[in-house]
Formats: C-alpha cells, sequence, structure tokens
C-alpha cells in the first residue's frame, strides 16, 4: 500500500480514507475496524428506530384499523419497512447483489433472498389493493414485510458484534468452517422445498434459523462442542414455550421463534469469540 501510495504522489494524488482524512497504511486497520464497528452500531440502530413500528403495525395494524382488514397500515408497514432495509441493511444488500452476479455463495446472500423474498411479494400485494381491491400474493397471514425487518435487525446487530471483536477474530481464519457456501446453498434449496410443501412464511422462518455470520460463529474454544449443542437447545425451549407464553397458535409466531433462536445463536458466537483474548494484549 505504501507503495501505491508514493506512485500515487508522482501524479500529484494523495490516497485519502473514505472519510476524506489522509490514508495512513501503517495505523489504518485498528481505525478501519473502529470506523466500521460505529458504522454497524448506527444502521441497527436505524434498523431497530423503524423497524419495531413496522412490527408493531404488523401486529396491531387490524386494531388501529377499526377490526378491518388493515390494509392502511399494511401501506404504512411497506413505507417503514422499505426504509428500514435500505437505510440499516444497504451494504449487506448490496454485498448480496453481488455474490448473485458473480456466483460467490456468503452470508450476506442468504440475507438478501431472505429480505428480497419477503418483501417484494408483500410489496405487490399491498400496492395491488389500488387497483383491484384485493391484494395479491398475500395469504391468510398477511404481508411478510415483519420477516424483512427482523432478518435486518438480526444481521446489523451480528455484523456489529462481529466488528466489535476483529481483533479477537483476526488470525483465526483456520478455525472457521469450511464449505460454507456450499452449505447456505443447501440450505436455499431446503427453504424453497419447505415454501412448496407448507408455504412461504414457514420457508421464510427455516431460513431465517441459519446465522449469516455462521463462518465466524465457528471460532470459539467451544466448538464443535457445546457450541454445537446450545442452538438445538435453546430452539427447543423457544419452540416449546413460545407459543405457549404468547398464547397464539404457533403459525403465527414463527418469525419470533426463528428470531429469538438466532438471537441465542449470536449470543453463543459471541460469548466464543470473547473467550480469546484480543490482539493487542
Amino acid at each position: 500500500m505504501d507503495r501505491a501510495a508514493a506512485v500515487a504522489r508522482t501524479f500529484g494524488l494523495e490516497p485519502r480514507d473514505r472519510v476524506g482524512n489522509t490514508f495512513v497504511a501503517d495505523n489504518q486497520l485498528p481505525e478501519l475496524r473502529k470506523r466500521m464497528a460505529y458504522e454497524y452500531k448506527s444502521r441497527f440502530a436505524t434498523a431497530l428506530v423503524f423497524g419495531l413500528p413496522a412490527i408493531a403495525l404488523h401486529r396491531f395494524g387490524p386494531l388501529l384499523a377499526g377490526g378491518g382488514p388493515g390494509h392502511y397500515a399494511w401501506l404504512i408497514e411497506l413505507l417503514l419497512a422499505g426504509w428500514t432495509c435500505i437505510a440499516a441493511g444497504w451494504p449487506i444488500l448490496y454485498q448480496g447483489a453481488l455474490c448473485a452476479r458473480y456466483l460467490r455463495v456468503h452470508g450476506d446472500l442468504l440475507t438478501t433472498v431472505v429480505v428480497v423474498f419477503a418483501y417484494v411479494p408483500s410489496a405487490i400485494g399491498v400496492l395491488s389493493i389500488m387497483w383491484s381491491g384485493e391484494p395479491w400474493l398475500i395469504g391468510d397471514q398477511g404481508p411478510a414485510f415483519d420477516a424483512a425487518v427482523w432478518v435486518v435487525i438480526v444481521a446489523t446487530l451480528q455484523r456489529w458484534l462481529a466488528h466489535c471483536n476483529a481483533d479477537r477474530l483476526a488470525g483465526r481464519a483456520a478455525m472457521m468452517l469450511t464449505g460454507v457456501g456450499r452449505f447456505i446453498v443447501a440450505w436455499l434449496i431446503f427453504v424453497v422445498i419447505v415454501m412448496f410443501v407448507i408455504d412461504s412464511h414457514a420457508g421464510l422462518m427455516v431460513a431465517m434459523l441459519l446465522p449469516s455470520m455462521i463462518s465466524h460463529g465457528a471460532i470459539s474454544r467451544w466448538s464443535p462442542g457445546w457450541l454445537s449443542v446450545f442452538p438445538i437447545v435453546t430452539f427447543a425451549i423457544v419452540l416449546v414455550a413460545g407459543p405457549g407464553a404468547l398464547n397464539v397458535p404457533l403459525d403465527q409466531v414463527r418469525f419470533e421463534i426463528a428470531v429469538g433462536f438466532a438471537l441465542m445463536t449470536t449470543g453463543a458466537m459471541v460469548a466464543g469469540w470473547r473467550r480469546f483474548p484480543g490482539m493487542a494484549q
């Protein structure tokens, strides 16, 4: 990088970083880690500020609409969920699009697929009310905007925590899971099968169970022991206790169950990362 900077200066150019400061190769990496952690912390906060109201509208929209179908609440939910995906999840969605374009499977592709399959058909269905009077592509459970919002919230949280622990993860690539790309492809195929056999909401729930940071999650002194057992046990607890605690049918809390499982898996990953000392120690 120093050589490239020297060549640039011969042409009167001064390399600068993403915020316009003069690039310093010797100490740029620690500063970049801090900035990336701050960026995804801000994006996670944005996802909460705009995403949680969208989820509330999804749950209480018919009540706010006076017991009707809640179509007006759906329109507001469409805007809130769309802004959440763009403002909070744009870097993830952009990387997912690049993965699809260049046929490179990565965790961002998994997140992007879930967001697109949850948001786009729901948006088409809600907008179709304007000219048809009835929503297209929307079943009895309503639009799946909440799935897109939940995925963005969890994905930005995972990336924020990953950048906060970047110094602990550095130099441990040998401990990552191998063949993650093939596993993600197999998982997506399984999701499609579930969509055809059961319904789209069930397929989205299954897709949300696989953490997009699974390769980082393998970096732990507990792997493949307790770290592998923990998600299975916790998911069983959520699956059994979740619907009973909320007193609603299972098919109405599919996304909440998946999100609870994803958050517990995230907690297990971060706990594993913190078992390692930072590079500065």
